[in-house]
């Protein structure tokens, strides 16, 4: 029973993994489930154990997304201190960013549409937000970084860190790189990181 769990348990992440690349391309109505099936390696009847239509499906794949963040930004029961975990929390954000932009594209476009099923879980994120603003108004209150407001702090990390992955055509553009070159990934984490350090009057050594 416990390898079955844990082998149904791969084979729907595997599927969401899928449908996050297709939905964020697609759309919800542009998507086929036949081809999120296929890219898969399962058969649309499986799938449809797993999922009882395409709007669960595409429900299913928010709410994973939302997991996703969640589990890079552990703060609340951390013993870090602001600088060392926005360094952490940045970069790994950042790689998502480079690495996974449609992760956040599929999140924007839903959002860009009023959140017609991202709002039925929205709590999973406000309560990951409070913990934040928690633990910001905290470590203010030890001195270790200047009295910023803890939302905006919050929402201008998430909106800087994925901006070099949902915008990467600009960026190049911009910046005059080649269309097919690799982004500097330690540079530009490197800069986020300082100007966001700075901004929050957190003193550290380049």
């Amino acid at each position: 029973m416990t390898s079955f769990i844990k082998k149904s348990t791969r084979i729907k992440l595997h599927i969401l993994d899928n449908a996050v690349t297709e939905f964020a391309k697609n759309g919800l109505k542009g998507t086929s489930v036949n081809t999120i099936a296929h890219r898969s390696g399962v058969s649309k009847a499986q799938l449809y154990y797993y999922f009882s239509d395409k709007e669960n499906l595409y429900e299913q794949t928010l709410i994973h997304n939302i997991h996703i963040w969640q589990d890079l930004f552990k703060i609340d029961n951390t013993d870090d201190g602001p600088e060392k975990f926005l360094r952490s929390y940045i970069k790994r954000k950042m790689r998502l960013s480079f690495e996974h932009p449609e992760i956040a594209q599929l999140y924007s476009n839903e959002i860009a549409q009023g959140a017609p099923f991202l709002r039925n879980h929205w709590h999973l994120s406000k309560t990951q937000f409070e913990i934040g603003i928690k633990k910001i108004n905290e470590w203010i209150e030890r001195g270790l970084m200047d009295p910023v407001d803890p939302q905006l702090l919050q929402l201008t990390v998430l909106g800087i860190t994925e901006f070099y992955g949902l915008h990467a055509t600009q960026v190049r553009f911009l910046t005059g790189s080649d269309e097919n070159s690799r982004f500097d990934f330690e540079h530009f984490t490197q800069e986020v990181t300082n100007l966001v350090l700075k901004g929050c009057g957190i003193n550290f050594n380049k």
